[in-house]
């Protein structure tokens, strides 16, 4: 009877070393498992995080692949900026080179009529004479040659064309002046921005030795002489915007 009561006791002792033995590693098993699962879904929300913003440098920018945007924005900005101005430095110097044009014209214009009202005077005077003498035969011939001399008068011939100073404004107004010019898409060069081919046909038939002739890499002598062909030709036509200071 004791040892059946002793294997009944011994039975219930081995139970309870068990249970406890049994719950601890059960308690810590949960415990490692949520661990686990926390840790994965941190993971993951790191992952989308940086899926969505891109990497981040030490300033907690996003990274540009090697592109300064900014500093590449502010130099287009300054580039900008700066074309503007020179543009409208040349608009400037242009309108003033025309006002002088203007100024000049009227000038040559006013001293070319004080030229002729001067000729008529002396022709006037020279005419007077002959007309109060008594024999009509002698008074016919000299008042023909006087005449004559008042109606082939040289300032009208003279002022003809454009002037330097016109010239000089509608270079400035197509090139800045510059003769070694090209436009930003290659086609118009030189001080006058022509074409190529406007340049060759004017060459053709004006100066045969520039047909071929780049018009930025032509001397200054030789853009101005095709300049005046071509003006001779036609006129201020083709410069359509600049040409209006060129009478």
């Amino acid at each position: 009877m004791s040892l059946v009561t002793g294997r009944a006791r011994h039975g219930w002792v081995s139970r309870i070393i068990a249970i406890a033995l049994r719950q601890p590693y059960r308690f810590l098993m949960a415990g490692a498992e949520a661990i686990v699962r926390t840790a994965g879904r941190v993971i993951a929300v790191v992952l989308v995080v940086i899926g969505f913003t891109g990497p981040v440098d030490a300033q907690g920018t996003s990274l540009t692949l090697g592109v300064d945007v900014v500093r590449f924005s502010e130099r287009a900005a300054a580039w900008s900026s700066a074309n503007s101005v020179r543009q409208a430095e040349n608009e400037a110097r242009a309108a003033e080179l025309g006002r002088e044009a203007a100024q000049a014209e009227a000038d040559a214009e006013a001293a070319a009529a004080a030229t002729r009202a001067a000729a008529i005077r002396a022709a006037t005077t020279t005419i007077a004479p002959p007309t109060t003498s008594a024999a009509p035969v002698t008074t016919t011939a000299p008042p023909t040659t006087t005449s004559t001399a008042v109606t082939t008068t040289a300032p009208p011939a003279q002022g003809e064309g454009p002037t330097a100073e016109q010239w000089a404004a509608l270079r400035h107004c197509e090139s800045g002046g510059r003769y070694d010019a090209v436009s930003p898409t290659g086609r118009y060069r030189g001080a006058y921005q022509f074409s190529r081919a406007t340049w060759d046909w004017v060459a053709s038939f004006a100066n045969p030795s520039l047909v071929g002739v780049d018009p930025a890499a032509a001397a200054p002598a030789d853009q101005d002489a095709q300049a005046q062909a071509l003006y001779d030709r036609q006129g201020a036509g083709p410069w359509p915007h600049c040409g209006k200071y060129l009478p």
